[in-house]
């Protein structure tokens, strides 16, 4: 396995060593890196004093673990990511999946260190934003929120940026949109920088919808959370195991775990579970293998109606009226 540590920042100073770490170099835009490594495109572009932007559009043909290691504590990362294939995220030897049909949200603190494993055969694609943190601080102060809580949002020895969730299907769009562009051609930069900020908003707009949870996270804590979701995805066709027994697994009291569990998510244990659940009934609906009735008694949903009615709230549409638009 190729191992590659290197940093992030808004200026672009460690593009080149980047390139370098992965055998490669840099060639205007691009991170040329050799064919046995991966294959695709890597493509960064600074669009301004306070935004950089970075593609990666690859196929992988060896594993490679990723270690962020940042030098500068003054930006934060956005990442939007529809990996297809083995991504896993590695926290104090706790590992989950992201990408495209798991987590393919994050927002990170740059004081995080952040370790990723992606698998030979991976086609990962992903939009990275990093942006210094007080042009976060401008965006919020014009939602209303006082300066009171912005202070306390934005003192590093009070409060981490951290939030891992699925991105908006309005982002999702956006994304599957820009993906007909060419690289390299003569409108890419002005795409990729509309793209940027189309995202940056979207998701904004989306958190601040969300109830801002304010706590310094530790990365043990971090670790203990990402390893209960995962917990609770593998018993997404059973009960939900109840808040007692979520907190005891994750060595915090009760109040501790679901204040993180938010924090970290922008939901509560609970949301997270029926979500899931729900996202699990979507998808074995559109395999043809069950009816609605054998998947609400699959998932132990207390009745086909029950199903029907949850399904309905979150994704718009009844599972008849889901199923027969496949």
């Amino acid at each position: 396995m190729k191992e590659v540590i290197y940093r992030f920042g808004v200026e672009t100073d460690w593009v080149e060593e980047l390139a370098v770490n992965l055998g490669g170099f840099v060639r205007g835009n691009f991170i040329i890196v050799p064919d046995d490594i991966l294959t695709g495109t890597y493509y960064t572009l600074q669009i301004s004093e306070n935004i950089t932007v970075m593609l990666v559009d690859v196929i992988y043909h060896q594993d490679v673990l990723y270690k962020v290691r940042n030098i500068k504590n003054d930006f934060a990362g956005i990442y939007f990511n529809l990996t297809e294939g083995d991504l896993v995220h590695v926290m104090d030897d706790i590992s989950r999946s992201v990408g495209r049909w798991n987590y393919n949200l994050a927002i990170t603190d740059s004081q995080l260190d952040i370790d990723f494993v992606i698998k030979s055969g991976s086609k990962s694609y992903g939009i990275s934003l990093f942006l210094k943190k007080h042009i976060l601080r401008e965006y919020l102060s014009k939602t209303g929120i006082l300066d009171e809580v912005l202070n306390r949002v934005f003192d590093q020895k009070q409060n981490t940026l951290l939030h891992y969730a699925h991105m908006s299907s309005n982002s999702w769009h956006i994304i599957n949109e820009f993906r007909k562009s060419t690289p390299g051609s003569i409108s890419f930069n002005l795409l990729l920088s509309g793209l940027a900020y189309n995202l940056l908003a979207d998701c904004l707009d989306n958190i601040m919808k969300r109830e801002i949870m304010i706590s310094k996270v530790l990365r043990t804590d971090l670790a203990m959370i990402l390893n209960s979701q995962t917990s609770l995805i593998k018993k997404q066709e059973g009960i939900f195991p109840g808040i007692t027994s979520l907190a005891a697994e994750a060595n915090m009291s009760a109040t501790k775990y679901k204040k993180l569990y938010k924090k970290i998510t922008g939901q509560t244990p609970n949301a997270f579970f029926l979500n899931n659940k729900l996202e699990l009934a979507r998808d074995l609906l559109g395999s043809g293998q069950y009816t609605i009735r054998e998947l609400a008694e699959k998932l132990n949903f207390t009745s086909t109606s029950h199903l029907s009615e949850q399904f309905k709230s979150y994704f718009g549409m009844s599972p008849k009226e889901y199923a027969a638009s496949l």
